[in-house]
């Protein structure tokens, strides 16, 4: 090798040394704070919540695994909460209705205060739009609390409580509107599909149970309680149906509008399904364009810290020649500190055994990669059958269809004719 080509291995060499020590860092300090916040939890007791009139909303669209068990679990929270629950769809065509109004009545059989709404979409993200059309009626206005929870959720045992109970400050610079839940996934089905998304949800430095930890303050709209007067001073559900990451949008305007968001004690489980490998590739790339789009400041940390240990590996062998103690010193500290996360998040999401981590690692990083560089390369994105645009602005543009196009050119041949 020339002078100039060792020079160039010996930087890659010290490049992925420095590296990897922040991964190992990060990895070490996101095990401790993960531990902090378990022992601030565990100091919470679970405040009553009787006489509190709630409103538990399920948007739902399509058949997602297990629906009718889900929505059904809503028998099974624990609460004191005068809880009432509106489940809804955005379409009278929508599969997800029969089983939802199967699931009403088998509820209301119980005693339970169940109904079922339809509310046509008001822009391109439905969720938002249904959530604006239930919480903005007015069984809405007169609930003290909001909760949704999507339709994959089971709450067979949840201690909605807990949740609630984590909304204690009602004044003051520390007042907080808006709770959200970590929550992990439970793998259903079979095929290399839905172990990736296990992987990625519960292997990795993007399992929310883990990531809390160390953003608190984050969002994720899968579970949340908020209080309607918060989310009124930030401008309202309505605002929310042109963003794709309503729950981000959601949460910055709370922030600014002098309302704090926080990570409730008690999560929950996801019901997952059998999806393809390039589904789930997909639905990660999405998560990643609203944080593209919505967050740009923080795409790069995905690239640098979320699946960084393939690109520290690749480094490594480079600086081999030039520097080979520094390369093999890299080498170690990024396996160990991957090794770590792995582990912290199967802890944090309840999975066991110690076999499997030698699998999420590797396949978890692969998806966020390809998630990622998907997210870069394209604003274009598919949501439970709907393809939507991301512009320049961050507002979503929906897109016609194939088959919407193909009438419109229809409709035009015979105007002509």
């Amino acid at each position: 090798m020339t002078p100039a080509m060792v020079l160039a291995s010996s930087v890659c060499a010290l490049v992925a040394l420095v590296w990897s020590a922040v991964l190992a860092w990060l990895a070490i300090g996101a095990l401790i704070r993960r531990r902090q916040l378990q022992r601030r939890f565990s100091a919470q007791p679970v405040r009553s919540q009787v006489g509190r009139s709630v409103l538990l909303v399920r948007p739902c669209a399509g058949v997602d695994p297990g629906l009718l068990d889900n929505l059904l679990s809503f028998a099974e929270l624990r609460t004191q909460a005068d809880l009432s629950l509106v489940m809804t769809v955005d379409d009278p065509g929508d599969p997800a209705l029969p089983i939802v109004e199967q699931a009403a009545a088998q509820l209301c059989e119980r005693g339970l205060d169940a109904s079922v709404e339809v509310h046509p979409p008001t822009g391109p993200n439905r969720k938002a739009s249904l959530l604006a059309g239930v919480l903005g009626g007015e069984r809405g206005r007169a609930a003290q609390l909001w909760v949704n929870v999507d339709s994959n959720v089971d709450l067979a045992g949840y201690e909605l409580d807990a949740l609630l109970g984590a909304l204690k400050s009602d004044s003051g610079p520390g007042r907080l509107g808006a709770v959200w839940a970590p929550w992990s996934e439970l793998r259903e089905g079979e095929g290399l599909g839905a172990r990736a998304s296990e992987a990625v949800l519960g292997g990795a430095l993007t399992a929310l149970p883990l990531l809390c930890g160390i953003y608190p303050g984050g969002f994720t709209g899968k579970v949340w309680a908020a209080r309607p007067e918060a989310v009124a001073d930030a401008g309202g559900l309505a605002r929310l149906v042109d963003y794709l990451g309503e729950d981000f949008e959601m949460s910055s305007r709370l922030r600014a509008a002098g309302w704090g968001t926080e990570v409730a004690p008690v999560f929950v489980h996801s019901r997952g399904g059998s999806p393809s490998l390039d589904s789930v590739i997909e639905r990660f790339s999405r998560w990643m364009l609203v944080v593209r789009t919505q967050r740009a400041a923080l795409m790069p940390s995905y690239l640098l810290l979320f699946f960084a240990t393939p690109l520290v590996l690749v480094l490594a062998g480079l600086g081999a020649y030039g520097r080979p103690t520094l390369a093999l010193v890299a080498v170690g500290l990024a396996v160990f500190a991957r090794a770590l996360i792995t582990l912290g998040a199967r802890h944090w999401s309840r999975r066991r055994g110690f076999l499997g981590a030698w699998i999420d690692a590797p396949l978890s990083d692969l998806v966020l990669l390809l998630a990622w560089v998907r997210a870069m390369g394209s604003r274009e994105v598919e949501w439970r059958g709907h393809r939507l645009r991301v512009g320049r602005d961050g507002r979503l543009l929906p897109m016609l269809s194939e088959a919407s196009a193909a009438a419109g050119n229809e409709n035009e041949n015979d105007n002509e004719s």
